[in-house]
């Protein structure tokens, strides 16, 4: 139940090592339970909802991860923070026109230099914060359109291409694609967990710090009222 329930790797990775030194090396079957669940923990952390495969024209197959949250900036962000600075090599993120500003769709290729400026903004919009905001509230009324992925019967019926999605190309269906895309996602996932993690302690350290000034400056107020009082008396 805990390794279903496991937020993130690092968890998963704790409670294996919990098992081998309470009951020895883990037995073939949990290792490939372990593996899904690994890559569960990743799917969960970057969003992902939806996975399917889409065929080509020329019969190979790629393997379509549909993100409905994922934008071209929270792309931007975790990019910096990836072994090397660039997008993992084999694993590309694909935006919908409609959610990005030039109103084209932008494919982000895994392995590649990528302009982040390019990414996050367009000269045409004049660098206006207002559009962002004009789109996230466009896809908030898109978003209410969205099925629920457990109420999806077969990946055919979903428009993936109206989605934000990571794309692994010529997939294939070979044993061991968990193992694949465990290896695709892990970098990302990784990276989004510790800065939600960092943004987390930074938020705390600051409310702490904002709890201390209030203290500090009640004291203060305290004191300065009570040397009012004194002086009232002494005088």
């Amino acid at each position: 139940t805990k390794a279903r329930l496991a937020e993130n790797t690092s968890s998963l990775v704790d409670l294996t090592n919990s098992w081998k030194q309470n009951h020895g090396p883990l037995p073939p079957s949990l290792q490939v339970r372990l593996k899904t669940l690994h890559l569960h923990a990743c799917t969960r952390r970057l969003g992902i909802d939806l996975v399917g495969l889409v065929e080509n024209e020329d019969g190979t197959f790629d393997c379509a991860l549909r993100s409905p949250g994922l934008r071209p900036r929270h792309w931007a962000m975790i990019i910096p923070l990836l072994p090397r600075g660039v997008p993992t090599k084999g694993l590309d993120a694909v935006f919908p026109g409609r959610l990005t500003l030039s109103g084209d769709d932008q494919q982000v290729v895994g392995g590649t230099k990528i302009d982040l400026k390019a990414l996050l903004e367009d000269p045409s919009m004049n660098e206006d914060a207002d559009n962002w905001d004009a789109l996230d509230q466009e896809e908030i009324e898109a978003m209410k359109e969205i099925s629920s992925a457990y109420q999806i019967k077969k990946f055919e019926d979903v428009d993936i291409e109206q989605y934000p999605r990571f794309v692994v190309k010529d997939f294939g269906n070979g044993p061991k694609a968990v193992d694949r895309l465990l290896k695709l996602l892990l970098p990302a996932a990784k990276a989004v967990f510790e800065k939600q993690e960092q943004d987390k302690d930074t938020a705390k350290m600051a409310t702490d710090l904002r709890d201390k000034k209030e203290a500090i400056a009640k004291r203060r107020k305290a004191q300065e009222l009570a040397d009012q009082q004194r002086q009232f008396l002494m005088d």
